[in-house]
């Protein structure tokens, strides 16, 4: 598991940080988590690539954790995407999105799909084989949440070579 901070501290765009967006590298997926202005610009510098970015988790309306999101989808979008895209955040964020998108006369050729929240209860957003992600239902001015990401327990491999060389009697 490898956390990226391409921003934190700032409300604001400042020579010296960046509004909060963070990537997080866990079996195999590359989760995004809030996308303030400067982000496509910070995963650049981490050189971090945009195409195996296929879930971004927004935690709520604010526009320091989400003004970079219509043109990070722009951004996919001139590089020819193709997989699909998820945006899971508080309800609103697909019309706030699709609305820019709409009125610069901009659509995506990929799949782009919304899942907006508004339970104040935790809840799992999203599951496969390897992760599981929930809620964390948190206080603020609007709507928010926090995002649990939990590694999902893999099949083990035992080494009996290793095991033998240490004589283990049955204990029944």
């Amino acid at each position: 598991m490898k956390l990226t901070i391409l921003g934190c501290y700032a409300a604001t765009p400042r020579t010296f940080t960046n509004p909060t967006s963070q990537v997080l590298e866990i079996k195999n997926h590359l989760f995004l988590i809030d996308c303030g202005e400067g982000t496509q610009v910070q995963l650049r510098k981490n050189k971090i690539k945009f195409s195996k970015i296929n879930h971004i988790f927004i935690s709520h309306l604010h526009g320091d954790h989400f003004y970079g999101l219509v043109g990070l989808v722009s951004t996919f979008m001139l590089l020819n995407r193709t997989s699909d895209l998820h945006i899971y955040g508080p309800k609103g964020i697909k019309e706030i999105i699709t609305l820019q998108l709409r009125l610069s006369n901009s659509w995506t050729n990929f799949g782009l799909f919304f899942h907006e929240l508004e339970s104040n209860e935790s809840e799992i957003i999203f599951e496969d084989k390897k992760v599981v992600v929930r809620t964390i239902p948190l206080k603020h001015r609007v709507y928010t949440n926090g995002f649990l990401f939990q590694e999902k327990i893999g099949e083990r491999k035992l080494n009996v070579a290793a095991v033998q060389d240490y004589e283990i009697e049955n204990c029944y």
